[in-house]
């Protein structure tokens, strides 16, 4: 079995891009596929730079700013709220459970940790420079990867809604 977690930065993009850009079925990439050959041809293309370039990186600031709504394919909903000391907060839109887990900026990703339903989730969120739609590349269990979707969301009181 792939252990995921050990993919590099790098990695999780290049499995990103293909998501979102290469692949109609929509099906995260195979572990097996990502070999040194593979990312070298799809960094040097003009698509995955093209690609890169639409990305920009989070600050801190922004991350505590607003409760996140984060949905899957499967349409799994939670809301993630995160706290200046790392600490994050998760409850689904569906039941009263919260859940704990941690956070950290990295390069302007946020990586997200956490335990939900007695399965172990590793997020990557890479922002979007033209939509407040963020994608999100998620590990579950060291062995299995999905793409995500992560919206900030904004009190009507306070501003105008985020999503465009």
């Amino acid at each position: 079995m792939p252990l995921y977690s050990l993919l590099s930065e790098l990695d999780r993009k290049v499995i990103l891009f293909t998501y979102e850009k290469r692949d109609d079925s929509k099906s995260p990439m195979h572990f097996g596929v990502l070999n040194d050959e593979y990312r070298s041809f799809i960094m040097t293309e003009g698509e995955y730079i093209l690609w890169e370039l639409e990305k920009r990186k989070l600050t801190v600031a922004e991350v505590v700013a607003h409760s996140w709504l984060v949905t899957s394919k499967d349409n799994i909903s939670l809301v993630f709220q995160f706290q200046e000391n790392n600490h994050l907060k998760i409850s689904s839109l569906f039941d009263d459970e919260d859940y704990d887990g941690h956070w950290l900026l990295e390069h302007g990703i946020l990586k997200v940790r956490f335990i939900y339903e007695n399965h172990a989730y590793d997020i990557n969120i890479i922002a979007n420079n033209n939509q407040a739609i963020h994608s999100a590349l998620q590990i579950i269990d060291d062995a299995r990867v999905e793409v995500l979707k992560v919206v900030p969301l904004s009190h009507a009181k306070y501003g105008k809604a985020l999503i465009d």
